[in-house]
């Protein structure tokens, strides 16, 4: 049976709510549900050359961030989060430098790629955990050598899955997108809230 809701914190019975991450994008996003929630960032490192499919690892990365978070709370609600970017049959992960950068979106040049965020609920209380993940689809244009180091050199790829930001200068590099736009940016929160509800929180409002 679900918790009641509180209407003034959303949350339900005042539980403590954190999002495992420290990317700003996702608490930008997560910020619109009107959900009270707290930031700490997982120790856990990822790994992205585990033996899973996409989807599997994407949500198997965001359950280990929310487990090592939940870990240091007696009762909270622990939500994780992992985007990858998969091209063809190849995951690609954060550039190392400018020139891994440059490379990765020459492959992703006229391309489409397909962006996968998984997301994992942790009650810290009662061990119960639900991960899910997201697809969306995103088409690149024909980028010219141009294109691509002029984009390189904002310093923008860095640091992102894929080497591009849908939300930032990136955009500029999109042919068009298919799918939930939140998610491209690195958190569906339509489907976090679905799955929130089920631990009895719920958000003012939902972002379309």
């Amino acid at each position: 049976m679900l918790a009641s809701w509180c209407p003034v914190c959303n949350t339900a019975g005042m539980r403590k709510i954190i999002l495992a991450s420290s990317s700003p994008r996702r608490k930008e996003i997560f910020e619109k549900s009107g959900i009270h929630f707290s930031i700490e960032e997982s120790g856990y490192k990822e790994d992205l050359t585990l033996k899973l499919k996409p989807c599997a690892l994407a949500e198997y990365l965001a359950l280990k961030k929310a487990e090592e978070v939940a870990s240091h709370h007696k009762d909270a609600l622990v939500i994780g989060a992992d985007t990858i970017v998969v091209l063809g049959n190849k995951i690609l992960g954060k550039p190392r430098d400018e020139r891994d950068a440059a490379e990765i979106l020459r492959q992703l040049s006229g391309k489409i790629n397909i962006v996968i965020t998984g997301i994992a609920i942790m009650d810290s209380k009662s061990g119960k955990k639900i991960p899910r993940s997201e697809e969306t689809k995103v088409h690149f244009k024909e980028l010219t050598d141009k294109d691509i180091s002029e984009y390189v050199n904002t310093g923008e790829p860095i640091g992102k899955a894929g080497a591009y930001a849908v939300q930032g200068l990136g955009a500029h590099l999109i042919k068009k997108i298919d799918g939930d736009f939140w998610n491209a940016m690195g958190l569906p929160i339509d489907l976090l809230l679905k799955e929130l509800a089920k631990f009895g929180v719920r958000g003012y409002t939902r972002t379309h």
